[in-house]
């Protein structure tokens, strides 16, 4: 029966180390969309930047991002797409999923009533 308590402690501590990684994962997404994705894909995901237009990037914030399609989608989608040639030797697939993550945020605000 003494264990119970520390059990619960225990329990207790991983409940809170959770939230504070999964909080973190859309910070990181961001910052790594900052560093790898803006340049084309612009801050607002719509593809708009002189290189985007030049590159024909495709708009983030499609209501096919915005949908609930895994990270692991997007991931393939990037490795599929030749353009991304020269970033995916920059960024894991981690690094992806967590862009990924960015993403659905930057097209579900996108597709929001306004």
């Amino acid at each position: 029966m003494p264990r119970t308590p520390a059990l619960a402690s225990i329990l207790a501590i991983a409940g809170l180390a959770c939230p504070v990684v999964a909080a973190a994962e859309p910070g990181d997404g961001a910052k790594l969309y900052e560093a790898n994705c803006v340049k084309c894909h612009g801050a607002d995901g719509h593809g708009d930047t002189p290189m985007g237009k030049a590159m024909k990037a495709a708009s983030l914030v499609a209501p096919k991002w915005a949908a609930q399609d895994s990270a692991d989608a997007v991931v393939s989608a990037f490795h599929a797409n030749p353009k991304h040639k020269s970033i995916a030797s920059k960024v894991s697939d981690d690094d992806l999923r967590a862009i990924a993550v960015h993403i659905r945020e930057l097209a579900g605000a996108a597709t929001a009533p306004k």
